[in-house]
């Protein structure tokens, strides 16, 4: 039997399982996947440049036995962004692991490996109009 204290408790987490429920995935998990791109043990992105409409995302698989980033940040490194568009970054991703994001500003996004940019491990992306 539930103690009279943990009542309440168990109501507030009931009922925040049912909003969550009720409310669906997040945006972003609601976004068409536009492209896959795979992270690679030749410590390339597979396909290196892909093309998405805006709105849609992008998701990255860790297919290779090392860790890697994906990161769209000009402060931390060869990073390029159309103007308006928001940085972003994953964590690290170890084998197996995968990253997606949203992108809604049309243009150019040119991203890379915080570990392996040096020896080229960049991609690109570019973004239609709706």
């Amino acid at each position: 039997m539930m103690s009279r204290s943990r009542a309440p408790r168990a109501r507030a987490l009931a009922a925040c399982v049912m909003l969550a429920a009720l409310t669906g995935p997040t945006p972003s998990a609601r976004a068409e996947v536009g492209a896959v791109v795979m992270l690679t043990n030749t410590f390339e992105f597979e396909p290196r440049t892909v093309t998405i409409h805006a709105g849609d995302a992008v998701e990255w698989r860790n297919g290779s036995r090392f860790t890697h980033t994906v990161t769209a940040d000009p402060k931390l490194g060869g990073a390029t962004l159309p103007a308006g568009a928001a940085a972003f970054a994953s964590a690290e991703l170890h084998p197996g692991d995968s990253f997606r994001q949203v992108l809604s500003v049309p243009g150019t996004y040119r991203y890379f490996c915080t570990p392996h940019e040096g020896i080229g491990m960049t991609g690109q992306i570019t973004v239609l109009p709706k």
